[in-house]
Parts: structure tokens; sequence; C-alpha cells
């Protein structure tokens, strides 16, 4: 567990104060409010065809790393914010955004709160631009950085559509198959073009033998929150894909 901050500072820091051209993991004396500490973090888009909607990819999380590409500890990174609650956080505030979550979010375990407060305690709170000190003392509202995380979060899964951007490209689900090994397959240079198309960089792609488990996009940020893809920094498990059609929900 790591904490960036003393409580006692949260008067301290004056969110216009941060240099707007700051990119995550160029400088290592800018303050953490104001350009993520750290700055390299994966989006990772998971394909199951028991949960979401069927011309969708859902959510496994948004995961900060190390600006050398390592992981953070387990616990996460602030044990006092260790929430629990994570539905009723969301859905004091913004209600829309928990139907969205249960959208486009879902556990595959059939429990979303228990999914989400996984990876808000061990994620979401490494993501030090969200630390309450970073909003001001006068502006912030407790909890307020829970729903800007998933909220945040939710906007790159839209921006960053990866069904849309495979359907570009021709690459579609297909007829369900049994078996281990499925035949009706694509390849990885097919889904890595596709999304380089899109968006100019590299997926990583995870497969459980063939099946297509997750495609995971890594990013940096220009300033506080502005996401933009960089290429992969992990590694893929895939040769051939089988990307087949969701069941009926």
């Amino acid at each position: 567990m790591i904490q960036d901050y003393q409580d006692s500072a949260l008067a301290t820091f004056q969110p216009d104060t941060c240099p707007i051209d700051t990119v995550s993991c160029q400088r290592s004396d800018v303050d953490p409010c104001c350009s993520p500490k750290n700055g390299l973090l994966v989006l990772s888009q998971q394909w199951d065809t028991r949960w979401g909607p069927s011309d969708a990819f859902t959510i496994h999380g948004l995961w900060p790393d190390t600006c050398a590409g390592k992981m953070l500890p387990g616990d996460g990174c602030d044990s006092a914010r260790s929430y629990t609650n994570i539905s009723s956080i969301v859905e004091a505030t913004d209600p829309a955004l928990l139907r969205e979550l249960n959208t486009f979010w879902p556990s595959n375990k059939g429990d979303n709160n228990w999914f989400w407060t996984h990876e808000w305690v061990k994620h979401g709170t490494c993501v030090t631009t969200l630390h309450p000190r970073c909003y001001g003392h006068d502006d912030y509202v407790p909890q307020q950085e829970v729903v800007d995380y998933f909220s945040s979060v939710l906007a790159l899964r839209a921006k960053y559509n990866v069904f849309q951007a495979l359907n570009a490209s021709g690459i579609v689900p297909t007829e369900p198959e049994t078996g281990r090994r499925p035949k009706n397959t694509y390849t990885l240079t097919q889904f890595k073009q596709a999304i380089r198309t899109a968006w100019g960089v590299e997926p990583n792609v995870k497969c459980i033998g063939r099946r297509l488990q997750e495609v995971q996009i890594w990013f940096k940020v220009r300033g506080r929150d502005t996401y933009y893809p960089v290429d992969p920094w992990g590694q893929d498990t895939c040769r051939l894909i089988s990307y087949q059609q969701k069941s009926s929900n």
C-alpha cells in the first residue's frame, strides 16, 4: 500500500496552477495532482460471451502502472479510501452512471459491487490526480474521486470502442463453436492491424487457448486527465483468435 499525500496538505493545492503541457512519465518534478505519478496505464476491455451487449466489449479495468511498466501493489495505494460500497456511492451522485456501469462494466461472477470495489481499491486509488487533495480544499466533495474514476473509464471505453474498431476492419464475431480448439478464427496480426488503423497504436490481445479474452490499449496522459494511446508494454497470449458471438442475455 502506497500513500502519496498527507491530508494536511489538502488546502495547499490549486488545480489552476498545473502546467497545461505536462505529459506523464516525462518529468519527476511535477506535482502528482498535475500529472499522474503512475503515468502508464492500460485499459483492458474483455469479451465474455455471457455478459454485456452483443455489440460491445465490457470493461475489465483501467490499471495504472509505474512509468517503467511495473505493476503497483495488489492492495492499492491508499487504504484510507478502500471503499466497499461503490454502488451506493455512485448511485447517490449519478444514477445514470450506475446504469451505465451495470451495462458496460459487469462482473462475470455476478456481483458488480464486489468487482467495482476490487477495481477501485487496487487501481483507482493509484490514480494520483484523483486524490482528494487534487480537487482543492473548497471544491472537494467526499468520495467525488470514486465517481470521477468510473466516469472517466466509461468515457475511455466509449472513445476507444474496440468492437467498432474491429468491425470497421471486417472483424466480426463468428457463429459459436464447441470444443477447445475452434476452427473459425482470426489472426493476431489482423486484430493488431485493426486497432492500429483505428488509433495508430497496436494493442495487447489476450486469449484463453484460442478464445478471445481481452484487448488492452495502453495510454499516457497529457495534463491531468487527457489520455492518449501509446504502443503496448505487455505481452500477447494469442496466435489464432476465436471471436464468437455472445449468447442471448
